[in-house]
């Protein structure tokens, strides 16, 4: 088994993190050190009126997707390999985290594509793993919500402690990549490359009761997959 899958990994050209094939060292930083990103990492508007929705539109065709409650990272890779990976700060300046993204779950550390590519995504705890380390914890010692988890595991100095954490990035967006300017088909080229991506559905439909009932799949999808959200996107 171990033999077909580093065949598969020279065939498909990427390797994921949590591949046996690879042996990532673990590293103690004494500080994460702050870098300014290559682009502006902003915050979003926010509204509960579909109609807000509606007229933000203004009558152009969308994308619906979930809201990843975790940490916002920001992942590039040069000639398929992973080099920086970055939390979001202050949507300027933010800390390096790499040595902790070498160890998420799912992050591909190679991958069959040449170019730069930046990707930005959340660095999420699921619901099931959030419960399970609770479990284990003393009543004072319990954390609150999986998003204070998840931001606490990925900021930590010992990547030993991130890796035991069961870290997922969910990739959301293709800031530099790819060709043409289709924000969901980048995202499935993504997904070709081993990437989780966020849960999401085209919008073309401009009737209230449709954004509804789209709105609750996504959240029913969150549900069914343990995902942590708090809102749509």
């Amino acid at each position: 088994l171990f033999d077909e899958l580093k065949l598969l990994e020279e065939k498909t050209g990427f390797v994921m993190s949590n591949s046996p094939t690879v042996n990532v060292g673990y590293e103690v930083k004494s500080e994460l050190k702050k870098v300014k990103h290559n682009h502006k990492m902003l915050s979003l508007d926010k509204t509960k009126s579909v109609s807000d929705l509606i007229k933000f539109l203004n009558g152009n065709e969308g994308i619906m997707m979930l809201k990843m409650d975790g940490l916002t990272v920001s992942l590039r890779y040069l000639n398929g390999q992973l080099v920086s990976a970055e939390t979001r700060g202050n949507s300027e300046i933010g800390e390096d985290v790499l040595h902790n993204a070498r160890v998420f779950t799912n992050i591909p550390l190679k991958i069959d594509y040449k170019e730069e590519l930046i990707v930005d995504g959340e660095a999420i705890i699921t619901y099931n793993t959030f419960n399970e380390i609770n479990s284990k914890l003393p009543e004072d010692k319990k954390y609150k919500n999986p998003r204070n988890l998840a931001s606490g595991s990925v900021r930590q100095l010992d990547s030993k402690i991130a890796k035991d954490r069961n870290i997922r990035f969910i990739a959301w967006k293709v800031v530099k990549g790819f060709y043409g300017n289709d924000f969901h088909d980048k995202l499935i080229c993504l997904y070709d490359l081993g990437f989780e991506i966020v849960p999401c559905m085209e919008i073309k439909s401009f009737k209230e009761c449709d954004f509804e009932e789209a709105i609750e799949e996504l959240k029913e999808e969150a549900k069914f997959l343990n995902y942590p959200i708090d809102g749509i996107v």
